[in-house]
């Protein structure tokens, strides 16, 4: 009865930490040495601090350090996304995504890239290669969206098509960022290549953050 009471009470530790809980689809395998739980066929991870949830076919998780999943859908406040690989960092609350990645937002739908990192508790996506959305239409090198403020940069080289006034935007000057501003209001979209210095150096300073890092 002792070792049945302990057994379940380590199934209950592996199960839940920090801010975490876990709905497995199947087993869980819980390593004593190396403390990395593996939930096989998959299961759903609710972050109720920042109220992320991630469905996967696939996942792996150490205590407050990381989370691993694969065939990933997973949606958070404000925004939700999709990919074949993710890793959730814990202690910096980032997200990192890596093939057949997709987002939504409030302002951009279907927006998809090779790869992705969502600060959550900034409320920032960086998302780099093959950018592409088409509502509304556009393409980049590289984008950086604040989700929250619908405030978002493309990097060059971009295109924009504002299907409202029927012209397009382009441009190939890696020093020139096209500025898009989203209205929550009126859902009017304003685009312009002169960016405010104070956002543009606080949004710039999330791509520069995620140069160095590796993708998941």
């Amino acid at each position: 009865m002792k070792r049945a009471g302990m057994l379940i009470f380590l199934l209950l530790v592996a199960a839940r930490f920090a801010a975490l809980s876990i709905e497995p689809y199947g087993d869980q395998v819980f390593d004593l040495a190396t403390g990395v739980t593996t939930l096989p066929q998959g299961g759903v991870i609710h972050d109720n601090e920042n109220d992320l949830s991630i469905d996967a076919g696939y996942v792996e998780y150490k205590e407050d350090v990381y989370v691993l999943a694969r065939k990933a859908r997973s949606e958070a406040k404000d925004i939700r996304f999709a990919a074949e690989k993710l890793r959730y960092d814990l202690p910096e609350q980032l997200v990192s995504l890596a093939e057949g990645v997709v987002l939504d937002t409030a302002q951009v739908k279907e927006l998809k890239a090779q790869n992705a990192w969502i600060f959550i508790e900034a409320g920032v996506a960086v998302l780099q290669g093959g950018v592409q959305a088409a509502d509304p239409e556009l393409q980049a090198a590289a984008l950086v969206s604040d989700y929250r403020t619908g405030e978002v940069l493309l990097l060059a080289p971009y295109r924009y098509h504002d299907a409202g006034l029927g012209i397009t935007l382009a441009g190939k000057n890696p020093d020139k960022q096209l500025y898009l501003k989203f209205d929550s209001k009126t859902d009017e979209v304003s685009a312009s290549s002169k960016v405010p210095p104070e956002i543009k150096k606080r949004l710039l300073g999330f791509v520069e953050r995620v140069k160095a890092r590796k993708t998941p």
